[in-house]
């Protein structure tokens, strides 16, 4: 099953270039893939009431073809790929413009039991995975992205507080985009243009913890960690700029 849905932009979602990028591509990805569950009947409107389970996001994978302005409506598609897995689901996302693509990407995600912190498998909430498709994106499959934090450069610290929160209780997975985005300055982004992003995420943050974020360059990409108070690694991505 294809799930389709058109935005038009707006200028909340668009960075200081006045063009939509990557954290605009990647709140628009969450939505649809959250319609698609929706659709389902296996959203996280009714799974935390029927099931005390949620949908967590793990991972996100994101190429950006075409920076998005507010001329005429954006165009998604989501759709389940096929998967052996038990516990996790992949969905593939198109973001196009009049038959262009702008960007394209993938999302893993799990279910959370919410009171006992522990992870789900799909046959809990009786899954449809029938409804997965054989169709799936030509992209590279999700980086293999290091533990190893020596010698990354500190950025700053972020302490989560009330509105970085949602429904599950802990940081909103959207929320770490910005927290890795802010480790560069402005006049990084006035040079160069991101074409490629992904972000893992490892553990929770909840209400007043301390973040602190790394980053360090890697050839072609640059590496980019979030570490708790107590040493935990939470959050790891990379970013490719042009």
């Amino acid at each position: 099953m294809i799930f389709q849905k058109e935005y038009i932009p707006q200028f909340r979602e668009a960075d200081p270039n006045g063009l939509v990028g990557v954290r605009g591509y990647l709140n628009y990805f969450q939505d649809v893939a959250t319609h698609y569950m929706h659709n389902l009947g296996k959203g996280n409107d009714t799974l935390p009431e029927e099931y005390g389970i949620c949908w967590m996001y793990t991972k996100y994978k994101m190429h950006i073809w075409k920076e998005a302005d507010f001329t005429a409506p954006l165009e998604f598609q989501t759709w389940a790929v096929q998967d052996r897995s038990p516990i996790r689901v992949w969905q593939d996302f198109i973001a196009s413009r009049q038959n262009e693509v702008y960007a394209e990407g993938r999302v893993e995600s799990c279910l959370y039991h919410m009171d006992t912190r522990r992870i789900g498998r799909l046959t809990e909430i009786d899954y449809p995975k029938e409804a997965a498709m054989e169709q799936k994106l030509s992209i590279a499959p999700f980086c293999k992205l290091s533990t190893e934090i020596t010698d990354m450069e500190y950025c700053y610290t972020h302490t989560v507080r009330y509105t970085d929160l949602d429904k599950s209780k802990h940081m909103n997975n959207l929320l770490y985009i910005n927290l890795f985005l802010n480790a560069f300055d402005i006049n990084y982004f006035e040079q160069n243009r991101i074409t490629d992003f992904e972000i893992h995420y490892l553990d929770q943050c909840f209400y007043l913890e301390e973040i602190a974020v790394y980053r360090r360059r890697e050839k072609e990409r640059i590496l980019l960690a979030g570490i708790k108070q107590d040493g935990t690694l939470a959050v790891q991505g990379m970013v490719v700029t042009e």
